[in-house]
């Protein structure tokens, strides 16, 4: 038998690498854990919803600071932006979502 007919093992089990899919998608960056386990375009668009909705939620904030001064209340200003909050968590939330769903199929098939 020579070298070259050996198969070389995997480096992680099919399952563990499903386990950390999952544990990466939901605990550090939705779709890293999809990235690294081979969806590569699915990953990246699970990272850009999480981290672009993240920098227009705080994009907003950062406006809304910016437009409360000492004789405005912080509630009209907040109210008047709650529709670009919302979409943005929802973004963010939605591309979490997406990332953990990834991670539970891959865990159970």
């Amino acid at each position: 038998m020579t070298i070259s007919s050996v198969p070389e093992p995997p480096i992680l089990a099919d399952t563990e690498k499903a386990r950390n899919c999952l544990g990466l998608n939901a605990t550090v960056l939705p779709g890293l854990g999809t990235f690294r386990h081979g969806a590569r375009l699915r990953g990246l668009l699970e990272m850009a919803a999480a981290l672009g909705g993240t920098v227009w939620f705080c994009q907003t904030l950062f406006v809304i600071a910016g437009e409360v001064t000492e004789g405005v209340k912080i509630l009209p200003v907040v109210g008047h932006h709650a529709g670009t909050l919302c979409l943005s968590a929802m973004v963010v939330i939605g591309g979490w979502i997406s990332g953990v769903r990834y991670g539970r199929t891959a865990l159970k098939g």
